[in-house]
């Protein structure tokens, strides 16, 4: 596995490397510059596990001809003070400070991050028209996606990863595929700086109170149904709940990859066998007698009576209801029989760099710092799953997690991330509660699913002419 960035120290332009990407086999791997003016110089060290170093002079080279340990340099960016602005469109300011500010002070104490947090008055369009745009794009991929790409407002990376050697092979490959749907001219826009991995948390004293055994990981559905139907019951006058699931994350980012709106027709494309196999899966659990829609967290976190919740980590809430008596532990979210030990498709937070930014080899320089191993171990020990293909940082995860600690960390790499095989569209929004509400109708209301994904059909793309008609 590659590190994100190479480096070399006197060598002439890597030629050739076994884990560079295609394009820069084709146009030649261009090592890291140095830029001598004004007596400023910004120089990379390799971040990761691994620097390739090839085409160093004889005299450098060891007895192999590899590169000899005096052609590696320490880090050097240059000391003058700058501020870099970083428009945040959705992270907590706690977290923003704990993942991105915290790590850039400690590596490059003379940056000053200044954040720009998305809300009135301060929305990308208030900033370009006001040409205010900060250097630093943080956004999500499915929502912000689609702005960034129709504003035009973001800087193509592909030369700063040339110019730094930047690797994308160091990403997860479905990771890299995913955000690439999003950008198919052929540019790079986007670094996914994590990813959201749904689970599935189970209630331990359910299942103890009724003789079950525990869910595990790498169960199917069908077999995740079997046991919703053991431990629904009514019990000394409390109704228990086998399972219920964050229908927005676990629909809209379905580990089938089908997509709610086809990317290039811009037309519905929900009435497919792929969604019918999902809303069929699905609604068996509320057709368990006693098995209620939308218990969701408040069910399994306060009252304690769902024994199954599947969606993305609670870390938040969960130190709190496990102070309560909440006795719980997480498996891998179940797969379908089509797509063995998947879980959701990308659902993460990416950062990018504005075209018209003033210090773009600093903003890129510390994006990658974010993504390099060093940059990630923390925020995987803190419970935020690495884009990286990194075997070594994926078992680091939650570490420092105190809740999770005796309990079975590994459900959240266990599974491979789906595929994301289109770009997310702007209708996309439009289409979700939709999906959802017809989902609830064949779920819960008794409809057939034919029925249901016709309707859901019809009623998108009514939604999507009405929007291209505004």
């Amino acid at each position: 596995m590659c590190s994100p960035i190479r480096r070399s120290s006197g060598c002439r332009p890597l030629q050739t490397a076994s884990c560079s990407d295609k394009r820069f086999k084709q146009e030649g791997q261009a090592m890291i510059k140095t830029n001598a003016k004004a007596g400023k110089t910004i120089t990379i060290a390799a971040l990761g596990i691994a620097v390739l170093v090839s085409g160093c002079a004889k005299k450098e080279a060891g007895p192999t001809g590899a590169a000899g340990s005096n052609d590696l340099k320490s880090p050097v960016m240059s000391a003058e003070p700058v501020t870099l602005t970083v428009f945040n469109s959705s992270m907590g300011d706690p977290l923003f400070q704990n993942a991105i500010v915290a790590p850039l002070k400690i590596k490059y104490p003379q940056i000053t991050i200044e954040m720009i947090r998305k809300g009135k008055g301060s929305m990308m369009e208030d900033l370009i028209a006001a040409g205010k745009v900060p250097d630093i794009i943080f956004g999500d991929s499915s929502g912000d996606i689609p702005v960034y790409r129709e504003l035009g407002v973001l800087a193509d990376l592909m030369p700063y990863m040339k110019k730094y050697a930047f690797d994308l092979n160091a990403f997860d490959p479905v990771v890299l595929g995913s955000v690439q749907a999003n950008f198919p001219s052929g540019q790079f826009w986007m670094f996914p700086s994590s990813v959201n991995i749904a689970t599935l948390h189970y209630n331990r004293d359910i299942f103890d109170k009724f003789g079950v055994p525990y869910p595990k990981d790498g169960m199917t559905w069908d077999e995740t149904v079997d046991l919703a139907k053991r431990v629904t019951r009514m019990d000394g006058g409390v109704q228990y709940v086998g399972f219920d699931f964050a229908t927005n994350v676990l629909l809209p980012y379905n580990q089938l990859s089908a997509p709610m709106v086809n990317a290039q027709t811009t037309k519905a494309a929900v009435n497919t066998d792929a969604w019918k196999k999902i809303f069929d899966t699905m609604k068996r659990f509320y057709e368990i007698p006693g098995n209620d829609w939308g218990k969701g967290g408040d069910a399994f976190l306060k009252s304690k009576t769902l024994a199954m919740y599947a969606g993305t980590s609670m870390f938040g809430s969960l130190p709190d209801a496990t102070k309560n008596g909440l006795n719980w532990d997480v498996v891998a979210l179940p797969s379908f029989p089509e797509a063995p030990k998947t879980t959701i498709q990308l659902f993460a937070p990416l950062l990018g760099i504005s075209g018209t930014s003033k210090h773009p080899d600093e903003a890129f320089l510390a994006i990658a710092h974010l993504l390099s191993v060093e940059g990630q171990r923390d925020n995987v020990r803190q419970g935020r799953p690495s884009a990286l293909n990194n075997a070594d940082i994926k078992q680091q995860f939650g570490k420092d997690v105190e809740v999770l600690q005796g309990r079975n960390a590994g459900a959240f790499t266990y599974n491979k991330l789906a595929a994301t095989p289109q770009a997310v569209t702007k209708y996309d929004a439009l289409a979700f509660p939709i999906i959802r509400d017809k989902f609830r109708e064949a779920a819960v209301g008794g409809k057939d699913v034919n029925t249901a994904l016709k309707e859901a059909e019809e009623a998108i793309n009514k939604e999507i002419e009405k929007k291209k008609n505004e």
